[in-house]
């Protein structure tokens, strides 16, 4: 497959151009074969100063509406956001030529062992805590793939011993073919991409196709609530499953974490005494590095110098004795439960954004007595106060710093104001980042607000 496409196919389409698609424009344009990319915001694209250097060196970028016909392109790599429904994708496979998804593009390409990691929720922590980890265990690893780092940006950079960590998202694994994987885990499958999926057996269906990439006898631990419901797309042999049930390969119960029915090491005090998601994300963690040889001391040691990734329930500020946390990373419906879970005290909570198509009913029963009132934004704010009102109080706001001032207005001292969408950003922000951090920026600047201070419940 390698010489395949390094040396005889000369024309490729990428059919997306964002992180992935221009990372694939660059090993290709570096090796001297054709490529015109697609995407519905080349206007705004031919300006990014990631793709100046790409049309430089010869990509050639037209709109999604100018290229309907294949002739002259030897393969398709199609971009994760582009759905396998899309008009070129099928007409491709219709002639017969190759389509690639960006990572079963570079899986072709890459010889280093990889551990893939899939999950409604929890899979960016959980990838950068193994890598870390592993590096503090003197093992050479990289977190790649969603994670945000594309894996063909690696071809040509490690060395065939680096292992690595592969996030995976379920539009990623829809493309991944062939046995590649050297372990890998599911930490869980709630609602989210419905918008993509037209049910959530679809949705499971693509996360648990990550078993077919398993090289023979490789390890796929599966959470065990995530096991129990799709059980039957889950069968096989590889399957060690995980959680608080103490007959499971990895569990854990309110003081110490065991493998294989061994005492592997004592929690932290900081999580003795939960089933949260947070020790789920290290049992998971844990049972690909006991994998790969790391005892349980060893890895409790890296753990406790880990730092979480940004926008995961992250403390902002106190003000006036009220809380602030960034959950923006916060995507799906289940998410929001398992930040609004995690905190002490009365709530109120920014939701909203562009909707994914799950309903935002389960938040009733979970909210109840806990969460003051919601305060809704974006494209998805109707639906939310549709589905809500008359068991929830919502707002909607026309903007997150209107969301953020009738918050703080609203909230006593002992309350947290909670930013967790359960929406993706794209209506209003470039992304998660983007929009937690722009939320940090107005709860800092809250101060400055005389007008909100005089009329905080507080007074």
């Amino acid at each position: 497959m390698k010489k395949t496409l390094e040396y005889r196919q000369r024309n490729v389409l990428i059919l997306g151009m964002g992180l992935s698609g221009r990372a694939c424009a660059e090993y290709f344009l570096d090796r001297s074969i054709q490529v015109t990319g697609l995407d519905k915001n080349f206007i705004a694209l031919a300006q990014h100063d990631e793709i100046k250097p790409l049309i430089k060196k010869g990509l050639k970028l037209l709109s999604d509406q100018d290229c309907m016909a294949l002739a002259g392109f030897d393969f398709i790599v199609a971009s994760p956001g582009i759905p396998p429904t899309h008009s070129l994708i099928k007409a491709a496979e219709g002639e017969g030529k190759p389509v690639f998804g960006e990572v079963d593009l570079a899986c072709c390409l890459l010889e280093n062992p990889m551990i893939g990691i899939t999950g409604t929720n929890g899979k960016t922590t959980v990838t950068l805590l193994t890598e870390h980890v592993f590096l503090r265990s003197g093992i050479k690893a990289k977190a790649v793939g969603n994670v945000g780092i594309p894996l063909i940006s690696e071809v040509a950079k490690v060395d065939r011993e680096t292992l690595l960590v592969v996030e995976l998202s379920s539009y990623q694994i829809e493309s991944l073919s062939g046995p590649v994987l050297d372990c890998a885990v599911l930490l869980n499958i709630t609602p989210d991409h419905l918008d993509r999926y037209p049910s959530m057996d679809h949705y499971a269906m693509a996360k648990c196709h990550l078993k077919h990439c398993l090289k023979q006898s490789a390890p796929f631990f599966v959470d065990v609530n995530a096991y129990r419901v799709y059980s039957s797309m889950l069968e096989g042999p590889s399957i060690l499953q995980y959680g608080f049930d103490p007959h499971l390969f990895i569990n854990a119960d309110s003081q110490c974490v065991y493998r294989n029915g061994q005492r592997a090491f004592e929690l932290p005090d900081s999580l003795k005494g939960q089933c949260s998601h947070d020790v789920e994300n290290l049992m998971a963690a844990f049972a690909i590095c006991s994998h790969f040889g790391i005892q349980g001391k060893e890895f409790i040691s890296a753990f406790n110098t880990f730092k979480k990734p940004p926008h995961r329930i992250e403390f902002v500020c106190e003000l006036s004795g009220i809380r602030f946390f960034d959950d923006s990373k916060g995507t799906n419906i289940d998410a929001v439960m398992r930040a609004v879970d995690s905190i002490q005290g009365p709530i109120i909570l920014i939701a909203g954004g562009v909707d994914k198509g799950a309903a935002y009913t389960p938040w009733i029963a979970r909210f109840h007595k806990k969460v003051k009132s919601i305060c809704a934004i974006g494209q998805a704010a109707g639906k939310i106060e549709k589905e809500l009102s008359g068991q929830l109080p919502v707002s909607q706001h026309c903007s997150l710093d209107d969301a953020v001032d009738h918050a703080y207005r609203q909230a006593s001292p002992g309350d947290t104001v909670l930013l967790s969408p359960g929406c993706s950003s794209f209506d209003m922000f470039l992304d998660y980042a983007h929009r937690g951090f722009e939320f940090q920026r107005l709860v800092k600047n809250l101060p400055s607000k005389s007008y909100l201070k005089e009329n905080n419940n507080n007074d």
